[in-house]
């Protein structure tokens, strides 16, 4: 066998990190010029091996590179791939010139393998790209060799005198590739040439760009026409929400590499760029459609939610002030003229761009489809990219101010003017209101940031400042008197306000993240089964329309407010007692009335023995000082608006309470945080027990109505006269000589208010062996 592979009189090295290895391999290469059944394994280790010895030997040892070049080892390889021999070697190939090209650090390495013009030879053979791993191998090269670009080694890959640049001509072939990773490899590889500063080499790529270009803004268009026909027609449901985030990615990732070759600042290849994405995608696809522009019947027409929500992107990723301009000209002022190319669907059901005469022309055809798509008639889909847009075109650094003033964004807001960008929006707040309006609550969001910059931001004038407070005050107004009769009518309505202010303060928007939000862009819901956020649906049923119109208060109150430069002071609704108790504080009890229960953990089965104690507020769990009459330590605090009692049908003498958090309800996995059963000597001790929590509880839901009912300036159902003094002396902290003091352990509401808890009844502490002093505590005058 290895006299038949030329082997027999070769000894292999024991070190294979050599020069002697190297001169081992290069034996077996130059014995086995003709790769045959017999010597195709041996083969592929071989080209394995010469690229872990050539990484080693440019790190540790020159001698290595020096005799490699001298024997000219890659004409092997090149020798090898030529003979048609199969994947398996070119697979072998390629993944050895990958590692080699990826692990070389030295300049002279590098220089020497692309001597002799080997590497574009490679590049330019035609391998079997219908093989997925040959294809993989061969375009990951290729993105290996252009990260190695640079000023001085372009002269490698592109010859002037020739003009040829096999690198970049054999890449760009393969833009239109059914694999993402291949078309991926392809943008990142024709970056990395775009930024090389060679004046010859970009010579020769502007001259070789249109054609690319041109397919690049086709492909996009194509794309923007299969995410418009998904979203206008799938369902708002969980799988099509997947299968359109995956669309939106490979969206945008070809708009920031539209926005990257921008940013290499190469003024004739972005004038190239520009020219070709306006003339194949921006007017013949999105501006055509958003002003209804149709020559032909099978003319691609997008819906005006797709085409702001494109042309919204377009705007948040590029910001090409040349780019930018030429968009905005032409959607404020332009109209059919602009058009000269449409995309049509051929008989053979392929979308092909086609040259079309113009005929009648609408003036300013693209910004009145824009106005048109802000009113909010059937409902707020539209309206809503149709803000985002304008938030979008505020933020591009590209925009002139010269245009927003042309086009009235900064002027008087009771103007009579149709296309006044402000009184369109007032429009939306106005409908927010009525009854059976199809507007969802980030719309509203939305448009009051909007507003709120066009307002602060682009300096409008004082009479248009007061025009925005006095319409938003009227649809306040609106929203109170649907709220009125559901305060006391509704049971839960309390628990409806506090969810929806947490959540308000909580989940403030994010205009990057809701304007890829694949639920917006589908058709919008009104059922919670979709597992959509109600702010972003329709609502269902008279809770949620309850729920809907607090929102739209929150909203609209905060947009109020900052109209007029105050700072909120009635939210959130807090429980008027001037001191809550806390865990580990000691309480004077002498004229309190206390019930013994026995406490058992629902999650652990553990008893404890407690006192039962409550005050205007609180739920309140103590266990007596045993060092000091009349004193206890606190071991659980909890509000009593938010306390739920339940009877036990198997033991008179006991009673379940739950303890929720305002904060986290709407958050089922943190709604409770404190769950136990009570058991009392006797039946009568526990129906005073429940009466006496019962109470508390109606009286601590009033007071916090009654405060709702004073914001939103509303008649109070009730006088309720309450004290807010706390009835209890109390210490933070224990008394000096009293139980050792447990460790305070964050709770719900430790870091929002002094009503913060334990989620647990402490078992009962030890004392301490040692004398307590008074400097540990905070106490007061006995």
């Amino acid at each position: 066998m290895l006299r038949r592979l030329g082997l027999s009189s070769l000894l292999k090295p024991k070190n294979p990190h050599s020069l002697e290895y190297l001169k081992y391999l290069h034996e077996i290469l130059r014995k086995n010029e003709q790769v045959t059944e017999n010597n195709r394994k041996l083969l592929v280790e071989c080209l394995r091996a010469v690229a872990e010895i050539l990484i080693w030997g440019d790190q540790n040892e020159s001698s290595v590179f020096d005799f490699f070049l001298e024997r000219q080892m890659l004409e092997y390889f090149l020798s090898i791939m030529k003979q048609n021999c199969g994947s398996f070697i070119c697979v072998q190939l390629l993944q050895t010139l990958n590692i080699l090209f990826e692990n070389i650090r030295h300049k002279t390495s590098l220089y020497y393998l692309l001597s002799n013009n080997h590497v574009n030879s490679i590049i330019t053979y035609r391998f079997n790209f219908e093989n997925e791993e040959i294809m993989a191998y061969y375009i990951s090269f290729l993105k290996t060799l252009s990260f190695k670009l640079n000023m001085y080694t372009i002269h490698f890959f592109f010859n002037e005198a020739n003009q040829d640049f096999p690198l970049y001509t054999e890449v760009i072939k393969f833009q239109n590739h059914s694999e993402a990773m291949v078309r991926i490899a392809v943008r990142t590889t024709t970056l990395n040439i775009y930024k090389v500063e060679d004046e010859a080499m970009r010579s020769f790529v502007r001259a070789h760009s249109r054609v690319y270009f041109c397919a690049l803004s086709d492909s996009i268009a194509r794309q923007s026409i299969e995410i418009d026909h998904f979203a206008r027609s799938a369902e708002n449901e969980y799988s099509n929400r997947k299968r359109l985030d995956a669309m939106i990615d490979d969206y945008l990732d070809y708009m920031h590499y539209l926005s990257d070759i921008l940013l290499i600042k190469d003024e004739k290849l972005s004038a190239v760029l520009i020219e070709v994405v306006f003339e194949r995608l921006l007017g013949s696809l999105y501006l055509s459609s958003l002003g209804g522009i149709r020559f032909h019947p099978a003319t691609a027409v997008l819906t005006p939610v797709s085409t702001l929500f494109f042309l919204t992107h377009f705007l948040l990723i590029v910001d090409d002030s040349q780019a930018v301009q030429t968009l905005l000209s032409s959607f404020f002022f332009g109209d059919g003229s602009d058009v000269e190319y449409q995309w049509i669907r051929s008989e053979k059901a392929t979308w092909v761009l086609t040259n079309m005469k113009i005929k009648d022309i609408e003036p300013r055809a693209f910004f009145n489809g824009y106005m048109n798509a802000l009113v909010c008639s059937r409902n707020d889909h539209s309206a809503f990219y149709g803000l985002i847009f304008i938030y979008a075109l505020c933020q591009n650094k590209g925009a002139r101010g010269e245009i927003l003033e042309a086009v009235q964004f900064t002027s008087d807001v009771v103007s009579p003017s149709d296309h006044n960008f402000l009184n369109g929006l007032l429009d939306i707040i106005d409908r927010c209101a009525e009854a059976g309006a199809f507007i969802r609550t980030i719309t509203v969001e939305l448009c009051c940031i909007v507003l709120r910059q066009l307002l602060l931001v682009m300096d409008a004038s004082i009479d248009a400042q007061v025009e925005c407070e006095r319409r938003t005050e009227k649809v306040i107004a609106s929203l109170v008197s649907m709220l009125t009769p559901s305060v006391y009518s509704e049971e839960l309505f309390l628990e409806m306000f506090e969810d929806e202010f947490y959540n308000f303060e909580r989940n403030r928007i994010q205009i990057r993240s809701v304007s890829t939000d694949s639920s917006l862009l589908l058709p919008p819901p009104s059922t919670p089964l979709n597992g959509v956020l109600l702010n972003k649906r329709l609502p269902c049923g008279n809770e949620e329309r309850t729920r809907k119109n607090i929102q739209l208060f929150f909203h609209l109150r905060r947009f109020a407010l900052d109209l007029r430069d105050e700072e909120e002071t009635h939210l959130p609704i807090s429980s008027k007692t001037d001191v809550l108790v806390e865990v580990n504080d000691c309480i004077n009890l002498e004229n309190s009335d206390l019930l013994a229960c026995t406490v058992v953990m629902n999650e652990k089965n553990e008893k404890v023995q407690r006192f039962l104690v409550t005050d205007q507020a609180q739920l309140i769990l103590v266990e007596p000082d045993n060092k000091r009459m009349g004193w206890a330590v606190v071991r659980f605090a909890g509000l009593l608006q938010d306390t739920q009692l339940t009877g036990d049908l198997g033991d008179s003498r006991a009673l379940h309470i739950i303890v929720s958090d305002a904060s986290n309800r709407s958050e089922a996995n943190n709604a409770v945080y404190f769950n136990a059963k009570f058991l009392f000597d006797d039946r009568i001790r526990c129906m005073a027990a429940k009466q006496r929590l019962t109470k508390g509880r109606q009286i601590a839901r009033q007071c916090k109505l009654d405060q709702i009912c004073d914001l939103l300036g509303i008649a109070r159902k009730a006088c309720l006269l309450r004290s807010n003094k706390n009835p209890f002396r109390i210490v933070k902290g224990c008394l000096p000589g009293s139980l050792r003091r447990q460790p305070q352990v964050s709770s719900p509401r430790s870091s929002r208010s002094s009503s913060g808890s334990l989620n647990i009844v402490p078992d009962d502490p030890e004392h301490g062996t040692g004398p307590s002093t008074s400097k540990d505590w905070k106490i007061e005058d006995m």
